[in-house]
């Protein structure tokens, strides 16, 4: 999945999220304010059941209550009275003067579930008859409803219709949202996509996010004049320095084969022709490092037998002259002897003389250098290692950093493994490979190279 889809989906998903947890946070709030509302009200507890069990017969048949339910009464402002089966009352305790004292059937069976005048009444069947209390007015709100269960059912599935039906508006409102932002974002996230590539970005400068277009298009060429002048540069600078560099190689290797000079003399000669061949080395790196930067050197792609390539690399090394305190060892697996990828040959050379040369140059004490080929399902793996100083972990914390141009913060230029590596980093992933590096102070400096492919 792209990054501008990807910012997008999770764009949508999160604004889903926010309906969900608005919906869950209403219902939170619904029942907080529930119980909110029953624990800070004034609920009347009176307790029925004490207040039957205190009104009983006495000697004389008559009903009479005990001092409780005068309590009771009074600490909810409430009365009672019991009715016979007559709707006569047999017994009363602070039953108001405006209320009746005989009731018919049709009178209680609407006050027991109502009310009895402006009084919320409570029953409960007595030994003797129907014990009815009442309340104090306006402390209690009675409601009945009665509806047929077809409607109740009808109502349910209607309201959770219109739930639902929301919940989809919503979720589609904010889908059109989306897509109407991700139809203007999506041109500027592609843009700095391909401006962080290094190519040159034009976005319509149209639209609610035109300036932003506008900025970005203007940063994209800055940047594209900024990098094109300076690979100019180091072309020129390459260029103009070749010629006298030549003349310098020329002369002094002259001046090294002349055997009427003295010794000292044709000693400095030869120790100015091998740092002006490394400064051509170096100037060869830096020409060739801008062109791959900048997507200038044309690979020349055909197919490569891996083994062979190192073999040729190890045998010039070997060939030109390496002083006896350095020492290549090289091994290939049987399986990758006739392992070949899709590569340019000159490059894959010129990646694999750099890991040996740095090698060389770094371990000026001599040091042995080991270089394996081996194919395995992931590819064609090459290692080239030696037992020298390494490096510090410092320093290898920069090597190891994927750098795509070229860059230094060391004031004296001190180049230290560090323009050869991009160069053999930049090589590898023309190639679509994986560089690896390992290293340690005295315990040697490896590399790892990992291509893709390795058919037979």
């Amino acid at each position: 999945m792209k990054p501008a889809e990807r910012f997008f989906r999770k764009y949508f998903l999160s604004m889903v999220g926010i309906i969900a947890l608005f919906l869950l946070l209403n219902v939170v709030l619904l029942f907080s304010v529930l119980i909110w509302a029953w624990q800070t009200s004034e609920v009347p507890e009176i307790s029925i059941s004490k207040i039957c069990d205190s009104i009983t017969l006495d000697g004389t048949g008559h009903l009479t209550a005990a001092g409780v339910l005068d309590e009771i009464l009074e600490e909810h402002h409430a009365w009672a009275m019991v009715l016979d089966d007559t709707g006569t009352v047999i017994f009363q305790s602070k039953l108001p003067e405006e209320l009746p004292r005989r009731y018919t059937a049709a009178d209680v069976a609407t006050f027991s579930r109502w009310y009895l005048g402006d009084y919320p009444v409570y029953v409960q069947e007595h030994p003797q008859g129907l014990l009815v209390v009442g309340g104090e007015k306006g402390s209690q709100a009675k409601y009945y409803f009665s509806v047929s269960e077809s409607y109740a059912r009808k109502l349910l599935v209607g309201l959770a219709a219109v739930f639902l039906t929301n919940i989809i508006v919503v979720v589609l409102l904010i889908w059109k949202n989306t897509r109407h932002v991700e139809k203007a974002v999506t041109p500027i996230l592609r843009g700095i996509e391909t401006v962080s590539s290094g190519q040159p970005v034009s976005l319509p400068e149209k639209g609610e996010l035109a300036e932003i277009n506008r900025q970005l298009n203007k940063a994209g060429a800055f940047i594209a004049k900024k990098d094109s002048a300076r690979a100019d540069w180091i072309s020129g600078i390459s260029h103009d320095v070749r010629t006298p560099l030549s003349v310098i190689l020329g002369f002094a290797g002259q001046l090294e084969a002349d055997q009427t000079l003295p010794a000292s003399a044709r000693e400095q000669a030869s120790y100015i022709r091998r740092q002006g061949e490394k400064l051509r080395s170096l100037i060869s790196d830096l020409n060739l490092t801008s062109r791959l930067e900048y997507s200038m050197q044309p690979l020349r792609m055909e197919k490569v037998y891996f083994v062979e390539l190192v073999r040729q690399v190890v045998c010039e090394f070997l060939d030109s002259g390496l002083e006896a305190r350095y020492q290549i060892v090289f091994d290939s697996s049987q399986e990758s002897e006739t392992a070949s990828i899709m590569g340019d040959e000159a490059l894959l050379k010129r990646a694999l003389y750099n890991l040996i040369q740095n090698s060389v140059i770094h371990n000026p004490q001599g040091c042995v250098i080991s270089v394996s080929v081996a194919r395995n399902e992931t590819g064609i793996t090459t290692m080239v290692s030696d037992d020298g100083i390494g490096v510090s972990a410092e320093k290898l914390e920069k090597l190891r950093a994927t750098a795509h141009h070229l860059e230094s913060t060391d004031e004296r230029l001190t180049l230290r493994h560090g323009l050869g590596v991009l160069l053999v980093r930049q090589i590898v992933e023309a190639h679509h490979g994986i560089m690896e590096i390992e290293s340690a102070p005295q315990k040697g400096y490896q590399t790892v190279l990992v291509f893709p492919g390795g058919e037979p």
